[in-house]
């Protein structure tokens, strides 16, 4: 009869091992690609939805708190809920967790699906450690109505553009990411004041070099040639194998010039008192904007990266995972360079 037993205990013990190992390989996906954990990862793209939906709704929270004082709360199934970026974190992650992907390609409706008052209650999902060490609680089936409302308000946007299939693809929780990253009419989305003030800084350079308030030095006029920002990278470059998407091109050359600027303007000697030469200052301003594109275009890649097989078409490939925002701060930044350039050539002939 032992005989008999053992090999049943082997087949579980087998596939326990098999479980634990898709979720290592779950875990490591993340950490390869945001250098932090599902669950990390979840919490951040969560709060980050939460901040741009309390942004447009002050009163977040406050109308569903009225409806549930004032009405009968039905049965008390119980919910693990938490507050700020654990609460929409959890549907993210568990979302992920249950497709087998990484947070940032869960589509949006999937998410919605895991925050159903009408469904089996959420108390016997799993949970990650990081959550029980959090904070995460046990509440009534009506606390998933504030998350609820955060996700259906991501919904409503313009979804990524039709691609030559004809339909739109449906919206990923990265995609609304970088598109809320990339929309200036929000506080964390305020790219546009950021290049405001690298024109700015270019404007006062010119000034003072006109008015022979500053006298750009050596180091500064051999700035046009040794940087050659006018000399932007062919899009799609490469083999066809090789050969990546024209926005991810275009985006991962300009953030890195972000690292590029910042050396050049610390190589510059200082200004009068200590302060940051006019030059240094245009240099650091215009990086600061450069690197901005950073997260989105390295985000883009790793997914690019990640495809098992080339897409037919890395134009409805993009579509998808780049939002109009996105492209439009990528066009300022490259028409900001190429004012950039234009300054350094008349410092070069100054």
């Amino acid at each position: 009869m032992d005989a008999d037993v053992e090999p049943d205990v082997d087949l579980e013990s087998d596939a326990e091992s098999d479980l634990e190992s898709d979720a290592d390989r779950w875990e490591a996906r993340h950490r390869a690609a945001y250098g932090c954990g599902a669950w990390e990862r979840a919490c951040r793209q969560g709060g980050l939805m939460t901040a741009w939906y309390r942004e447009q709704d002050p009163l977040f929270g406050a109308q569903a708190s009225r409806r549930s004082a004032a009405s009968d709360p039905g049965a008390r199934v119980k919910w693990p809920w938490g507050s700020g970026p654990h609460t929409l974190g959890l549907l993210l992650w568990r979302a992920a967790r249950d497709a087998g992907i990484v947070v940032d390609e869960v589509l949006l409706a999937d998410v919605l699906r895991h925050c159903d008052p009408a469904s089996a209650p959420a108390a016997a999902g799993p949970m990650p450690d990081g959550a029980r060490d959090g904070g995460i609680g046990v509440g009534a089936a009506d606390a998933v109505a504030g998350a609820r409302q955060v996700l259906l308000a991501h919904l409503t946007p313009d979804r990524p553009r039709a691609g030559s299939a004809g339909e739109r693809p449906a919206a990923t929780v990265g995609y609304r990411v970088r598109e809320i990253l990339a929309t200036p009419d929000w506080e964390a989305g305020d790219w546009p004041a950021v290049i405001a003030q690298a024109r700015q800084a270019m404007r006062r350079a010119d000034d003072l070099r006109e008015r022979g308030a500053w006298r750009p030095g050596a180091g500064e006029r051999s700035l046009y040639g040794r940087l050659a920002l006018d000399r932007e990278p062919a899009d799609g470059t490469g083999t066809p194998e090789g050969r990546i998407p024209d926005w991810l091109a275009r985006a991962t050359h300009l953030a890195g010039l972000a690292d590029v600027l910042s050396t050049a303007a610390a190589a510059l000697p200082d200004g009068e008192g200590g302060a940051p030469a006019p030059s240094a200052q245009v240099l650091a301003a215009t990086a600061r904007a450069c690197a901005g594109l950073r997260p989105g275009s390295e985000e883009v890649r790793f997914l690019w990266a990640a495809e098992p097989r080339r897409p037919r078409d890395p134009a409805d490939w993009e579509s998808a995972r780049v939002p109009d925002a996105l492209r439009d701060r990528t066009e300022e930044t490259r028409d900001l360079v190429r004012s950039l350039s234009a300054f350094l050539w008349a410092l070069a002939c100054a």
